[in-house]
């Protein structure tokens, strides 16, 4: 099958990654076209991996050799690039956050109904190494049911003064790292969200927007996701911590290793009642003496670069969407949740001047 012909608009930090990635896979990606305000940094970019270079955005849509458009912009832009680019013919991949305003939620609902299969969303921190390692061990039942999630990324402790800290940028870290683990969190509580509970602070920045985000997720099915994104923690938690019913998960900041204690597979619990009566002192508080624990300590596969596998994952699993017509993994309902349940922090949190 033919090469997919690309451009990105936005060539900062992430679309140059975009750039690099996805032009490495040759078989699958051409980069024909490149577009930022910088008109030093299209020159960089275009000498480094080829191309035709713009500078305004209605003319890069116009490069009739441009099949797919991925758009790194300013995130407050997102969600209108997104509709001139699939207005113009092109597939579109949108980066997160995919939409900022409730404005911006209403435009991508109606998008993702008006261009199916030609919008994708960027949510790519679903293939992190540690994440889908994780999923495969829950799937193989060792934790039992899982009743808590708690998913924590703990930067280093700074006055972050970037644009990204400013609310009419549209940044604050709900925005910047919300996403991926709103993302993340909803896959593993599987099952719809019923409630939301939100704390959100200015700590540490000299910026207006969020800097410190704690948000709790309770499922249909019971279960609880505790998600947390902060710049003023300074001895930082794990990553995660799963608890299921038959044992614990857990893996740090640096996602290498995972930590396991799980009941052994095979091991049923009898049949116990609680007893109302006085206890007999010195007598066990529980009705089994000794569990059958398993411990482990799983180095996380493949041992490579969180940031590297994202996009390689991302790229690999866009192609086969627009060439092969397999499902993309990351649904566009999944990511409209995302921007709703966003949406409601927000609401929860007036105390911040958020963009409307």
């Amino acid at each position: 099958m033919k090469a997919i012909r690309f451009g990105v608009c936005g060539i900062g930090r992430i679309g140059a990654q975009h750039c690099r990635f996805f032009s490495q896979d040759r078989e699958s990606y051409e980069l024909v076209a490149l577009c930022d305000l910088d008109t030093e940094r299209v020159s960089a970019m275009t000498a480094e991996f080829g191309g035709k270079g713009y500078s305004d955005y209605t003319e890069f849509l116009t490069d009739p050799a441009m099949e797919l458009a991925i758009i790194a912009t300013r995130s407050l832009d997102h969600a209108q690039n997104a509709a001139q680019a699939l207005a113009a013919g092109k597939i579109v991949l949108l980066e997160k956050p995919i939409g900022v305003t409730e404005e911006d939620y209403r435009i991508l609902q109606q998008l993702s109904r008006d261009y199916p299969g030609k919008l994708y969303f960027g949510h790519n921190h679903r293939f992190e190494p540690a994440f889908m390692n994780t999923c495969a061990i829950i799937a193989e039942g060792l934790l039992g049911k899982v009743q808590v999630v708690k998913l924590c990324k703990h930067h280093a402790f700074m006055r972050r003064n970037d644009w990204q800290m400013r609310l009419d940028c549209g940044g604050g870290q709900l925005s910047v790292w919300g996403p991926h683990l709103l993302d993340q969190g909803l896959q593993l509580l599987g099952s719809p969200v019923r409630e939301v509970w939100s704390y959100l602070r200015r700590i540490l920045t000299p910026g207006d927007a969020d800097d410190h985000v704690k948000i709790m997720l309770t499922g249909e099915n019971d279960a609880a996701v505790e998600l947390e994104i902060s710049n003023s923690v300074a001895l930082a938690g794990p990553y995660c911590t799963i608890y299921g019913d038959r044992g614990t998960l857990i893996y740090e900041q640096d996602q290498r290793n995972i930590r396991l204690k799980y009941l052994d597979p095979q091991f049923r619990w009898p049949e116990a009642a609680a007893d109302a009566e006085t206890p007999v002192l010195g007598k066990a508080m529980c009705a089994e003496q000794e569990l059958p624990w398993i411990e482990e300590a799983r180095k996380v596969e493949p041992d490579t670069s969180m940031w590297d596998q994202v996009e390689i994952y991302l790229a690999r699993h866009l192609y086969r969407a627009i060439r092969e017509n397999i499902p993309f993994p990351i649904k566009n309902s999944e990511a409209l949740e995302v921007v709703r349940i966003t949406g409601i922090v927000k609401k929860q949190n007036p105390q911040f001047n958020w963009l409307e």
